[in-house]
């Protein structure tokens, strides 16, 4: 699992390695663009002090690989 770290924010954001493809559609439809796809890349990179937690990218994941975890439990 990898995990975003340095999030300022109320929500830590979580790849589920199994589960993800490296299809890129988290990366794509993040409009903060916190996610993003390298080129050769297996998974995409998070940039966790962008993320906003709106969940987007776990609403649209085909493949739920992506998890948003409240910090506040």
């Amino acid at each position: 699992m990898t995990e975003g770290r340095g999030n300022p924010g109320p929500w830590e954001w979580r790849l589920l390695e199994k589960n993800c493809t490296g299809c890129g559609i988290c990366a794509d439809l993040c409009e903060e663009e916190a996610l993003e796809m390298p080129r050769e890349a297996a998974y995409p990179k998070a940039f966790p002090e962008k993320c906003t937690g709106c969940g987007t990218c776990v609403q649209e994941c085909p493949f739920e690989a992506v998890e948003l975890v409240s910090r506040d439990r």
